[in-house]
């Protein structure tokens, strides 16, 4: 129909002039002769005439005042009139009704009441007429034609305005689309005024009769129609309500938690993104909505990002989440909590301190809350450190997962939380932290069903972890089926490296293997750690005295290196690497004898000579020339700004050898490390600051490597050294000349 075009046809042109013409006292007397009129019309009319005369009834019913002769000829014959030839008018009989209403006052105010009783009866007649015709030629149209009118419902037929009557079974037929015309009833019960509970009870009904799988998809798109849609949270219920079968389709949940995890990365809209969080709260076991909505949060927070659409999404988890039945996913929601309190305090947000202590509030009367209050807070201090220079060292994280063990091992509940928690919510950097402590909590049968029951979990990363920790424990020995408790960090790399679960290979140097390099670092850095950390009770010690102590433990540390690598390696597996560190004193101090003012500067100079076989046909030998130097203390806690270093010594370590570097012995600072600077940035600092004999602490430090990195990573891993046989000669020669303590490495690689 198209509103507006009132041509009416020139067989029935003449009828309704003469009706709109009419007075208003003659109506009720001319109606007969114009009915006979119009059904003798009606009788010859061809369809083009029908098609013409419909279009210009329904254009003066929607819009514009009508006199009381055109409201009654419209209305009383409209049955008549509007057939359903072409699409539905939208709330066709929301303005009907409305027209109804108009003439009946307009009878009124002209006097005639008493029959206005028995016309409204015949217009309500005609209504019905036009709507049930109309729905039988457009059944999907039922809510384009009743919106905005209420209705009831008895079980069989809907009512609308009370009068108007639409029998279900009439409607629904026997087609297979019948999902749309049910989808049509759902729709309107937010329009019920009586038997809702019996509307929903009938499409629960009429729905379990179709197949699913024929409905289930069509089912699917409806639904997420509806996520779209911003003003359609109240729908979600009654949808799902009334096709039951959906709060278990687990093709559903994904797709929802997807959506939300994509929402939340992209700032999606607000509406949208609580939808989608009511949604997933709608899901019944065995498919797990609020793991779903969990999964969306771990896999989108960021803390670079505005997280006010991660705080919605995380309250409403915490209104369907029960902490006793669900220990893991609260100490999942008090982990993203506290990485949103974390996010929260750099941003200046005000309630940050409110939020987080309504979280805590949650689950504060579990026995185990404590524990989960101190879990979530170390994780979000520990991960982040796995993706940045402050990556904690070997035995760090060993003795780390030795206090998480001591903590969760002993309660099921405790276990339970903590092995999901740490393969969901691990980032990919501590993927390798996270099975070592899931292989060390995992004690009993129970614990093994669980990890079972984890390969059906929303998370690919869960998914993959599992899959990784049953290998291996499918491999353990018979004789052993639960696992040990790895007591070192080589024995747990040991457990992986053999049943292959888990391959870390590549690295980063030409080793070409992340778990000698991990070892290697860690093991230097706790050398360098405890030699910083006695810093201060040595430091009246001169240089060449704190040198050894330092080499002497290194030595001893290369020694351990040796002994971890043969626990690390399966029996009778060829070692990959050997390593040989030992270092001589040139020049040995003459006791009662003091060194010669002016022949030699301060410091001492050390030169690391490294000899590296791979593989039997592939050797290198360079040597790297360093200059170790203190810093001095200046009263009772307080250090020399400065450290001592003359201009001349650095140029004479760069006119030997631009592989040169400077070594600083300082006490703990930011952490517990010895400063490595490049000569030629030592040289940079200086004159940048004017200095002829000192270079700036602060400087140096900015701008220095920890002594564990700069072996493992530049000295082992090749990236410095100088091979020209002048510099060797100069750092293996004459005593006087050469440095005071040469250190030879020497790394022998086979194959693998």
């Amino acid at each position: 129909m198209l509103p507006g075009n009132d041509k009416w046809p020139e067989s029935i042109q003449a009828l309704y002039e003469q009706v709109a013409g009419s007075a208003p006292e003659a109506v009720l007397s001319s109606r007969p002769q114009w009915s006979e009129q119009l059904a003798e019309w009606v009788r010859n009319a061809t369809l083009d005439e029908r098609e013409m005369a419909q279009s210009a009834a329904w254009s003066r019913l929607d819009t514009g005042s009508r006199s009381p002769g055109e409201l009654l000829f419209l209305l009383v014959h409209c049955g008549e009139l509007l057939w359903p030839y072409s699409e539905a008018p939208r709330e066709l009989l929301q303005r009907l009704i409305t027209r109804q209403a108009q003439l009946v006052q307009a009878l009124k105010d002209g006097g005639q009441d008493e029959a206005v009783a028995p016309l409204v009866r015949q217009v309500e007649a005609e209504l019905a007429k036009v709507v049930s015709r109309y729905l039988k030629r457009h059944p999907e149209e039922l809510v384009t034609l009743v919106s905005g009118v209420r209705c009831t419902f008895d079980g069989k037929v809907l009512r609308f305005n009370d009068t108007v009557e639409v029998d279900l079974k009439v409607l629904l037929g026997s087609e297979r689309r019948v999902i749309g015309r049910l989808d049509q009833l759902r729709a309107l019960l937010p329009y019920l005024r009586e038997g809702r509970d019996k509307l929903v009870a009938f499409i629960r009904e009429r729905a379990a009769k179709i197949p699913w799988r024929e409905c289930r998809d069509i089912l699917e798109e409806k639904l997420f129609q509806l996520v779209a849609a911003p003003e359609s949270r109240g729908e979600l219920r009654g949808f799902l309500g009334s096709y039951a079968q959906g709060k278990g389709e687990a093709r559903w949940c994904t797709r929802a938690s997807l959506l939300l995890a994509r929402n939340l990365e992209e700032g999606g809209p607000l509406a949208v993104i609580e939808n989608l969080s009511e949604l997933l709260a709608y899901f019944e076991a065995p498919v797990e909505g609020l793991r779903g909505a969990l999964q969306a949060l771990v896999a989108s927070i960021h803390e670079d990002k505005e997280l006010a659409r991660h705080r919605l999404v995380a309250d409403k988890c915490w209104e369907h989440l029960e902490p006793k039945k669900e220990p893991g996913l609260a100490l999942v929601l008090l982990w993203l909590e506290e990485r949103i309190f974390r996010v929260a305090l750099r941003q200046g947000v005000e309630d940050s301190f409110e939020r987080r202590n309504r979280a805590r509030e949650r689950v504060r009367e579990l026995p185990v809350a404590e524990a989960l209050y101190w879990l979530s807070e170390e994780c979000v201090d520990l991960w982040p450190r796995f993706e940045s220079e402050r990556r904690p060292g070997a035995d760090d994280l060993s003795a780390w997962r030795q206090e998480v063990v001591r903590r969760f091992v002993k309660k099921p509940v405790l276990r339970k939380a903590a092995i999901e928690f740490f393969l969901w919510c691990a980032p990919d950097a501590a993927a390798s932290e996270a099975e070592l402590v899931t292989l060390s909590l995992v004690k009993t049968s129970t614990d093994r069903r669980l990890l079972r029951r984890l390969g059906e979990h929303p998370s690919t990363r869960v998914r993959f972890r599992v899959r990784a920790i049953n290998a291996w424990l499918a491999a353990g020995p018979e004789s052993a089926p639960e696992p040990q408790t790895p007591a070192t960090l080589t024995g747990a790399l040991r457990h992986l490296r053999a049943s292959g679960a888990m391959t870390l290979g590549g690295g980063r140097t030409w080793l070409r293997d992340r778990d000698l390099e991990e070892l290697l670092l860690g093991a230097f850095s706790r050398v360098e750690r405890d030699f910083s950390a006695r810093y201060p009770e040595h430091f009246r010690e001169d240089e060449a005295r704190l040198v050894t102590r330092l080499l002497e433990d290194l030595k001893h540390e290369f020694e351990s290196i040796r002994s971890d690598l043969s626990i690390l390696l399966s029996q009778g597996q060829p070692v990959p690497l050997e390593l040989d560190l030992q270092y001589r004193r040139t020049r040995a101090p003459v006791e009662g004898e003091s060194a010669p003012e002016g022949l030699r500067p301060g410091g001492v100079e050390l030169a690391f000579v490294l000899k590296v076989e791979v593989e039997s046909f592939l050797t290198t030998k360079r040597a790297v020339l360093v200059q170790a130097t203190k810093l001095e203390r200046r009263g009772e806690g307080q250090w020399a700004p400065n450290i001592r270093l003359a201009r001349e010594q650095v140029d004479g370590l760069l006119g030997q050898s631009e592989s040169s570097f400077c070594l600083f012995l300082v006490p703990p600072s930011l952490r517990a490390e010895c400063w490595m600077v490049p000569a030629r940035m030592v040289r940079g600092l200086m004159e940048a600051q004017g200095s002829l004999s000192t270079v700036s602490r602060e400087g140096a430090q900015r701008v220095a490597r920890s002594l564990a990195q700069w072996m493992t990573y530049d000295l082992l891993g090749l990236w410095t050294g100088d091979d020209r046989p002048a510099v060797l000669e100069r750092a293996e020669g004459n005593p006087e000349r050469g440095p005071d303590f040469i250190v030879e490495i020497s790394v022998r690689k086979t194959g693998r």
